[in-house]
């Protein structure tokens, strides 16, 4: 059988739940490049224009839209209407002087935070390597890789502006928390202990919110505050 090379499009009745889309208004939706996310979290910026910000009324609007070069990601004009977006992403259309921010809503799913002018964020450290020159760089949770500011651990979060980092947020005892997966995805607390993990068990974080105390994955865990 001949290879039909790779579909452009999945069903919605098959989306990954994080898109968070109406089912059964089409038979299709646009699927996102694979890249910094993965498939399973990330969902194409002209779904994002058409079905989350109702800017436009089609997929065509929204195609023409992004490829006259309207739209930023991150501070970055994105020609692409199959760029997969995720959580900590900055949309700005440049229409409007707001910009929204992918964030984390109920069960995982996606949800977009209007933020006005503002385009900071707070994205987690996932990992650090040294590259060439003897730079010490750093990857973060939505992909996007930087140079090092210096005392910063993987698990650590970091406040982005103008493509700098502005702050440090320590992973630590009394540090305010988002939970970006699991069961308790969305929800936020104060962190009350760290468990190291072992060769059979992986670390874990103690978090206290308004519905008591709950356990969970360090994977599952960004720091966004003190």
């Amino acid at each position: 059988m001949g290879n039909k090379g790779n579909n452009r499009h999945i069903k919605r009745l098959a989306s990954p739940r994080y898109m968070h889309v109406a089912k059964k208004v089409d038979a299709y939706i646009i699927k996102p490049n694979a890249g910094r996310h993965t498939r399973a979290t990330s969902i194409a910026l002209s779904t994002v224009l058409k079905e989350k910000l109702g800017m436009v009324g089609s997929s065509k609007e929204a195609r023409n839209v992004i490829r006259r070069g309207n739209v930023e990601v991150n501070g970055k004009v994105i020609k692409d209407e199959r760029f997969p977006v995720g959580f900590g992403d900055v949309i700005k259309p440049k229409s409007g002087n707001e910009t929204y921010l992918i964030s984390v809503g109920n069960r995982g799913m996606m949800s977009i935070d209007k933020r006005g002018s503002e385009s900071k964020q707070v994205l987690k450290v996932v990992g650090k390597y040294i590259s060439k020159g003897n730079k010490e760089m750093i990857r973060l949770y939505n992909g996007v890789v930087m140079q090092s500011p210096g005392n910063v651990h993987v698990n650590d979060s970091v406040v982005i502006g103008n493509g700098k980092v502005d702050k440090v947020i320590k992973l630590e005892a009394g540090a305010k928390c988002l939970i970006v997966k699991g069961v308790h995805a969305s929800d936020t607390g104060t962190i009350s202990a760290i468990k190291p993990g072992t060769a059979l068990r992986d670390a874990t974080v103690e978090i206290k919110g308004k519905s008591g105390t709950a356990e969970t994955l360090l994977d599952n865990v960004m720091v966004i505050g003190d």
